[in-house]
Parts: structure tokens; sequence; C-alpha cells
């Protein structure tokens, strides 16, 4: 396996009232075992559309992170979603 970081990118749309939670919530990463660092960008048009770019020490890390949440929180925090996100991964060249 390669010792490359990886990146995930992950676009959300929120529900206008849980845009600032969702937000505060990428805090959460910094927690996380393999975490390095995150930038969290607003559609210029669309406020409520965030685009969250990850880095990682690897891909595991980041699903360990996501599969960490229990099913109730998983839901709590998938109900300030208007829409299913979008989710992609990356390697650095």
């Amino acid at each position: 396996m390669s010792n490359k970081t990886i990146v995930h990118i992950g676009t959300l749309h929120a529900k206008p009232e849980h845009t600032n939670n969702l937000i505060a919530s990428f805090e959460g990463l910094k927690q996380a075992a393999g975490y390095i660092t995150h930038e969290c960008y607003r559609d210029i048009e669309d406020k409520n559309k965030l685009t969250l770019v990850e880095e990682w020490e690897n891909k595991d890390d980041h699903e360990n992170f996501v599969n960490s949440f229990s099913k109730e929180e998983m839901e709590q925090w998938l109900n300030m979603l208007s829409q299913e996100g979008v989710d992609s991964y990356y390697e650095k060249i």
C-alpha cells in the first residue's frame, strides 16, 4: 500500500435550519485517528451546499471514523442533510 495520504471530498446539502450545526460538527474530525486537516467550503449560490475537503493518513482511517458512530448518532447527523451526500477519495500525486 502507498504511504501517500488520501483526500476525502464530501459534498453535503444541509437543511437550512441545520447548516451552522453541520459546519460545527466538522470539528469532531480533529479527534480521529489518522486525521490530518480539513477545509470547508460554502457554495456561493446555495448557502446550504457545503464541500468538505479532508486529508487523512489513509482511507481506512476515514472509514473507521465514520463507522465509529452509533446508529443513533449517525441518524441524528444525517437528519441535518436535505439529500444524500456525495463522497470521493483521491490520492495526492
